[in-house]
């Protein structure tokens, strides 16, 4: 592939801003529609176990990673959003939006540092704008996780490649502004574990060897270990809870593989074993053809990042947003290679002659840009506004009831909830959010089984009779 011409710096500028506002401009015209979608099943826990721990243990757990808290930079993004705007879930849906819009644009600008040149990076960063293969990641407010987790780990992978391409060790500066990158990603998803395994291979695929260097990639893989440690055997540990328990065996990795492929390539096929080998011999034998750094080290990327999820039972649509990164940035890169070789061949047709070689390739590349948004445009109808349709509708109708109902108890107060419709623990979480008051205690009757002693105890009592809330004390 050719290196990418260089261009005056007001140029070069002019075209950065232009590809930035066009990557924005996609990702609100094709997303804009979520807000109007519901809190997703998982949101009620999630933002309420952080409303729980509180602001000071939020705050604390950000920095004591090797104690297991859940997810912890979470509670960062939950937490402000309701104390501003309570159980409305509009402004959730609009942050998020916005901060797949900036992932997109740090994409594109890791992409550059990494030697893609604009025009593969700006298609890159629209392939990670909106991408509807990773169907709840674009309607579903507990995706959240992976959001923050794409935009703290790109960004550190962006850090650290920005300075280590000049071949310069990071000062103390921007080591600390990469490890503190890193230790957000870490507190977003368990993903993070794998930044020691990217960072090895861009010294390996982009250094020369006398040139590489190893002190960053040491310090996030003690980093990684301790926070795995933390998983295991932390306050909140993961794998107390049997759906982070891993299965290793061959038939839970292909199981993922076909699933992953499925989602990565837009749903257009799910590729049975033979698929699966023939794409990852395909996508290997592209890399390593030729000594091409970019493509090696996305195929890397590739490779490793989804290892924390590879084992475990159904992790896929948002799940792999972080492992989209380098899949975009290595088929951009392809696809710009191949748009600039068909140009070499149609600008000799007396159809394409007066277009000259640039037009011809632009020509190409804007049909390729026109093709994938349609498809994210098909499967946002066929596939996402169906599944955004149904999401959280009794979470909502409860929320509807408690705003119409009004309900106003005093600090320290026992509440209880009867006969509440969930089938777990969400009319809890949603009654202390409501209340919003840490010293008022909360009791689910479903859940807890009260004695008639315990519910004469109590201050005051709610009841859903036939579907609707009602206080009956």
């Amino acid at each position: 592939m050719q290196a990418a011409k260089k261009l005056s710096p007001h140029s070069a500028h002019s075209k950065h801003l232009a590809i930035v506002v066009a990557v924005t401009v996609y990702a609100s015209l094709l997303g804009w529609d979520r807000v109007r979608t519901n809190f997703a099943a998982d949101d009620m826990m999630n933002m309420g176990q952080y409303f729980l721990l509180g602001p000071a243990k939020a705050l604390a757990a950000q920095l004591l990673f090797w104690k297991g808290y859940y997810r912890p930079m979470g509670a960062a993004f939950y937490l402000p959003l309701y104390h501003w705007f309570g159980l409305n879930p509009a402004p959730f849906q609009a942050a998020i939006l916005a901060l797949l819009a900036i992932n997109a644009i740090v994409l594109y600008w890791l992409a550059i540092t990494l030697g893609a040149g604009e025009v593969a990076a700006g298609v890159a960063a629209l392939v990670a704008a909106y991408p509807a293969g990773l169907t709840n990641l674009v309607y579903k407010t507990d995706m959240i996780y992976d959001v923050l987790c794409f935009l703290f780990f790109t960004g550190a992978a962006l850090a650290y490649a920005a300075v280590r391409e000049r071949g310069r060790r990071l000062d103390r500066k921007q080591t600390a502004l990469f490890l503190f990158l890193y230790l957000c990603a870490l507190n977003s998803k368990e993903m993070a574990l794998t930044m020691p395994l990217v960072l090895a291979a861009y010294e390996f695929f982009y250094q020369r060897r006398r040139a590489r260097r190893w002190t960053l990639p040491a310090i996030t893989a003690a980093m990684a270990a301790l926070s795995f440690y933390g998983k295991i055997f932390g306050v909140q540990a993961l794998v107390a809870n049997s759906s982070y328990r891993p299965e290793f065996s061959l038939y839970r990795f292909l199981k993922f593989q076909k699933g992953a492929l499925h989602d990565l390539l837009a749903q257009l096929a799910t590729p049975g074993w033979r698929g699966v080998l023939f794409l990852w011999a395909l996508v290997g034998f592209l890399a390593w053809r030729r000594n091409h750094p970019l493509l090696r080290f996305t195929w890397a990327w590739m490779l490793v990042t989804p290892l924390p999820i590879a084992f475990l039972p159904d992790r896929f649509q948002g799940c792999l947003y972080l492992p989209l990164a380098g899949w975009a940035i290595f088929a951009a890169a392809i696809a710009v290679a191949l748009a600039k070789a068909l140009a070499n061949v149609l600008v000799n047709e007396p159809i394409f002659r007066r277009l000259g070689r640039s037009g011809v390739f632009a020509l190409l590349i804007a049909c390729a840009v026109l093709l994938w948004t349609n498809r994210m445009r098909y499967l946002k109808t066929e596939v996402v506004r169906p599944a955004a349709a149904s999401q959280g509708a009794l979470t909502a109708r409860v929320i509807g009831q408690l705003r119409a109902l009004n309900p106003r108890v005093p600090p320290g107060s026992q509440v209880v909830f009867r006969n509440d419709p969930f089938p777990g623990w969400d009319m809890t979480f949603i009654g202390a959010l409501w209340f919003g008051d840490r010293s008022i205690h909360v009791y689910n009757q479903r859940q807890e089984r009260l004695s008639p002693g315990e519910m004469q105890r109590m201050d005051h009592i709610f009841d859903f009779e036939n579907g609707r809330l009602v206080q009956v004390k």
